[in-house]
């Protein structure tokens, strides 16, 4: 199969690369990502032979492979394989599959751009309404965004969300005379006017930036407007909407106060900059707490958590999908259902921080208790929980995931190469145009 995505193969001494997979337990192997090859890991005893292999689709990082190996332990008739495929191969090896139908999967992650994209294949997805409706254990707009525009299909079971918060540095803040505890900086920094007076403070103050780059500002605020109907160009394909124009200039406007430090998010140079504290805030959607800890793990203890200026925002989120191609589809259903229960949610939060899309796992006392010393023991759960249950969306069912590359592309030469903000969004504007031409 193109686009990297890869069996398995149970000879021995294959090279394999770019991906992890799980065998069948009849074969009694779990093998994970090698840079060099499988390797075998766990031995899982079963003597029977399973009935049924269900060939799901995962990229790097899902934090479910742990989910899915519970599964077949509680399933003995049901046996899966995990086929590793990176983030952005996934949609055109997809596509793929619908043609040739060849090593198709019986279950496929997507996150709601992916999702966006293949919804105008409405023939090779089943609708999951002709399984069930669990609508009642998920958050109203979390399921919306799998749904069709008229309500009738549902493309996807939700599996996580991504609730954004502050990520801020209590040192530097307290070292600037700002407010440093997380609830005085919920409270004292609610709006984005707020945080811009307080960055001006805290560059007066300690020549520390207050951003680490405005990709991230432009992103948090366009998703938290009350209406981010991602329909960005009009009929004719020939400007931006207003909002994502409003985000574009919320995002310049912190540029032009010298309050960015212009570092690419998960790069060597953010890394180096967290260290030795260039910035000193990051909007923060819950999945990025892995990278942060990854990428820059000498400043643990130093940062904290309080609510995002502004109203509560979400950034992407993934759900699981069953194509027409699956040999399996009322299984697969099945799994897709008990990965996305809440106690599923819960588990996968506390083990991996994918922030669950079932406020029934918000009640819980292991939900409620979550504290991360990496933020300074904020409690995680009680904060992202705070932004989820409050967003606000309308349906969505544009693709807008080309048109939010290229604005954030065009944010990176405004502070990396210097680029004038108005030439910058004049090309960007051009792109989208010439990119959309036809459609």
């Amino acid at each position: 199969m193109q686009r990297d995505i890869t069996h398995c193969q149970k000879k021995e001494g294959m090279a394999l690369r770019n991906f992890r997979c799980m065998v069948p337990v009849a074969f009694l192997l779990m093998l994970v990502l090698s840079s060099t090859g499988c390797t075998p890991q766990l031995v899982l005893p079963n003597a029977a032979t399973p009935a049924t292999t269900l060939r799901v689709w995962l990229w790097p990082g899902s934090g479910l492979e742990t989910s899915v190996k519970a599964y077949v332990l509680s399933h003995p008739h049901i046996d899966i394989e995990v086929i590793t495929a990176q983030f952005d191969d996934m949609v055109p090896s997809l596509i793929t599959s619908f043609a040739t139908r060849s090593d198709a999967p019986d279950l496929v992650l997507l996150d709601v751009s992916q999702l966006n994209q293949l919804k105008r294949f409405p023939m090779h997805f089943y609708n999951l309404y002709d399984f069930g409706d669990e609508r009642e254990h998920y958050l109203e707009w979390k399921w919306r965004q799998a749904e069709s525009k008229d309500g009738k299909m549902l493309y996807g079971m939700p599996a996580d969300i991504g609730p954004v918060a502050l990520a801020y540095r209590y040192d530097l803040f307290q070292a600037a005379g700002l407010p440093y505890e997380r609830t005085e900086v919920g409270d004292k920094l609610r709006s984005w006017d707020d945080l811009e007076k307080a960055g001006l403070l805290l560059k007066q103050k300690t020549g520390v930036f207050l951003f680490d780059n405005l990709a991230n500002v432009y992103s948090t605020y366009m998703n938290q407007l009350e209406d981010p109907s991602r329909t960005v160009l009009n009929a004719g394909h020939e400007s931006l909407s207003a909002r994502m124009k409003e985000a574009w200039e919320r995002a310049i406007r912190f540029h032009r106060l010298g309050l960015n430090a212009g570092l690419p998010s998960q790069t060597p140079a953010w890394a180096e900059g967290a260290v030795s504290g260039q910035f000193a805030a990051v909007l923060a959607p819950s999945w990025v707490h892995g990278a942060m800890k990854k990428n820059a793990p000498a400043t643990s203890g130093k940062w904290d958590l309080a609510r995002a200026p502004g109203q509560s925002s979400n950034w992407q989120g993934s759900f699981l999908s069953v194509p027409k191609s699956s040999r399996y589809p009322k299984e697969a259903y099945e799994l897709a259902l008990w990965l996305t229960a809440p106690q599923q949610q819960l588990s996968n939060f506390m083990a991996n921080g994918n922030f669950p899309s079932t406020p029934e796992s918000y009640a819980s006392a292991k939900f409620l208790e979550v504290r991360d010393p990496f933020f300074h023991n904020a409690p995680v759960g009680q904060l992202y929980s705070y932004s989820a249950l409050r967003y606000k969306t309308e349906y969505e069912e544009t693709d807008y995931s080309r048109m939010d590359r290229i604005v954030r592309d065009g944010l990176r030469r405004v502070e990396a190469e210097g680029m004038n903000p108005g030439q910058a969004w004049i090309s960007v504007i051009q792109q989208i145009d010439e990119q959309t031409k036809g459609e």
